[in-house]
């Protein structure tokens, strides 16, 4: 099973939020299941930012426990191309990307808790969690 992070999953890795160790469980329980977590190297960038706006300096230890056994999918012309012709019209760019790479590299589920992210996997037929 291929299982899509979107950034905001990635970073309950590392940031101390309400729903940080209930979904970090969910996140250990796809991985002893043998299933594939991939992201797209976007993420990166959006969790060393989010990281340095919450740390107020660069965490580089953090970055790496948000990525542990994280696939990174490249951001290449084709999930650009992808990114740009999705329909939903209130998506932001960095979103959209997001949705497309999760739609190019056939996730089976989709973990974000952005509600326009999961209402555009839902339109393109990818089933959403958490």
């Amino acid at each position: 099973m291929i299982v899509y992070c979107d950034s905001n999953i990635l970073l309950k890795r590392v940031l101390d939020e309400p729903d940080s160790e209930e979904i970090t469980h969910q996140l250990n329980s796809i991985i002893s299941l043998n299933s594939t977590l991939i992201t797209s190297d976007l993420a990166r960038l959006e969790i060393d930012r989010n990281i340095r706006r919450e740390f107020g300096s660069p965490q580089p230890d953090d970055v790496q426990i948000a990525l542990d056994y994280v696939v990174l999918a490249a951001l290449d012309k084709h999930i650009l191309m992808n990114a740009a012709d999705l329909p939903s019209r209130y998506l932001s760019t960095l979103d959209s990307i997001h949705v497309a790479t999760a739609f190019t590299v056939g996730a089976d589920l989709v973990l974000t808790l952005d509600k326009q992210m999961r209402a555009a996997c839902s339109d393109l037929g990818m089933l959403v969690g958490p």
